[in-house]
């Protein structure tokens, strides 16, 4: 997944700043917009696709799409904040002519409260069965439930017979209600909002869930043939895909058209050598196969291993204190050729500091070391990483104490986050 993201965002020449990413998205998560691409890809759109994404912000997934799809396709960006909109006529446009984007003055309370038109009554500006594709990606985790029957109804409407609805949503039923009580969730939904349930009564767009047999009920009066849920891991639940935070919704006319998105996160990227294959089954036993574990693996082992070698290069060698203050043999080769040895968070590192780094701060950090990196590069370099977090966890299960040990001896204690 790292691999992909870098190399496509090499190619993108403009950015939005972190001040609009946060006001969209919540925070910068760069991955996030190809995930999604992906899923809207998957299988294939015609040439000269016509596509809807109501609730586009500033275009983010737009941008992830106009690398993917060729200058026929027709895609329209709807949104009711002027300030979005603004941003992605003015930056991504120009360079994709094909992407355009468009105000609605729908109202909403986070991002439009002065809009002058209720969800509930939209109207899709599109003609009957003239639309491949409608998505909308955190648009009903932010709508009230008969908002949710019109957009469903109204995508429904302008679908070609072949065409797909993908959107994301909170969905409650009662295995959720059980995580969600046992604070097992992202969010409390403490309050009812009619059938509903929501983080925040003064502004319960914010956040709101709504009951899945209710939804799926809609989909089926709006007059899908089928509606597919893949769970999010928002409520605790493990998720069917790491990068599904919301739920998922897939649905269309032709049941047939309509399958269940794959992940292939916890699949090596190319060919193993039998050392690197007793590597990953070992990693595999550890996590169960589960994809969602793997990934956390993944993130957790490439955190430890580059924390090591800024140690490493600032004359600290991590030990597993077993009594004989055993140094732990991790190795860089293959991190070392990334050119990561000096590009570090916040300007430096701290001897007794861990720097957490999840796979947006990995992305951030590569694209600021300026080298060309190939997939191959940096899958020795995962490898690698796995290798020295396995060593390391093996050690920590079995009671041993890391610390980091100077040139004259002297050590210092350094607390790694567990993993579990």
């Amino acid at each position: 997944m790292i691999a992909a993201e870098l190399e496509e965002r090499v190619e993108t020449t403009v950015q939005p700043t972190v001040a609009q990413e946060t006001r969209f998205n919540g925070g910068v998560a760069p991955q996030v917009a190809n995930h999604y691409a992906r899923i809207l890809t998957a299988g294939g759109l015609p040439a000269k696709a016509r596509i809807l994404d109501l609730g586009c912000g500033f275009g983010r997934i737009a941008m992830a799409l106009a690398r993917r799809l060729g200058p026929d396709v027709d895609y329209t960006g709807l949104d009711p904040n002027a300030d979005g909109i603004a941003w992605a006529q003015q930056n991504i446009t120009p360079r994709h002519p094909n992407f355009r984007f468009r105000r609605i003055d729908v109202k909403s309370k986070p991002y439009n409260p002065d809009g002058t038109q209720d969800g509930a009554s939209f109207r899709f500006p599109f003609d009957d069965a003239s639309l491949d594709l409608v998505f909308m990606i955190s648009v009903l985790t932010h709508v009230d439930l008969p908002t949710v029957e019109t957009y469903a109804r109204e995508a429904a409407r302008v679908l070609k017979p072949s065409g797909r609805l993908v959107t994301t949503i909170f969905l409650l039923d009662p295995e959720v209600d059980r995580l969600l009580a046992a604070g097992k969730g992202h969010f409390a939904l403490k309050y009812q909002d009619g059938e509903c349930r929501v983080e925040n009564p003064a502004n319960p767009e914010l956040v709101i869930a709504h009951p899945r047999a209710r939804v799926l009920e809609i989909m089926d009066q709006a007059g899908f043939a089928k509606t597919l849920v893949v769970n999010g891991h928002w409520s605790g639940r493990p998720s069917a895909l790491p990068m599904e935070f919301q739920d998922l919704l897939i649905a269309g006319h032709d049941p047939q058209g309509i399958t269940a998105p794959q992940d292939r996160s916890a699949l090596p990227a190319e060919a193993m050598t039998p050392a690197q294959a007793v590597l990953y089954a070992r990693v595999i036993a550890l996590t169960g196969a589960d994809t969602v574990r793997f990934s956390q693996f993944i993130t957790w082992s490439n955190a430890l291993a580059l924390n090591a070698l800024w140690w490493h290069c600032d004359g600290f060698k991590l030990c597993l204190n077993d009594g004989g203050s055993a140094h732990t043999g991790l190795h860089f080769d293959a991190l070392q050729k990334l050119g990561l040895a000096q590009v570090r968070p916040n300007g430096g590192t701290v001897p007794t500091t861990f720097h957490d780094l999840d796979d947006a701060a990995m992305i951030a950090l590569l694209i600021r070391a300026g080298r060309v990196t190939g997939q191959s590069t940096l899958f020795d370099a995962l490898v690698e990483a796995s290798a020295n977090g396995l060593r390391v966890l093996e050690m920590i299960n079995a009671g041993v104490r890391p610390a980091l040990r100077s040139a004259d001896g002297h050590e210092i204690a350094v607390g790694i986050p567990a993993w579990a």
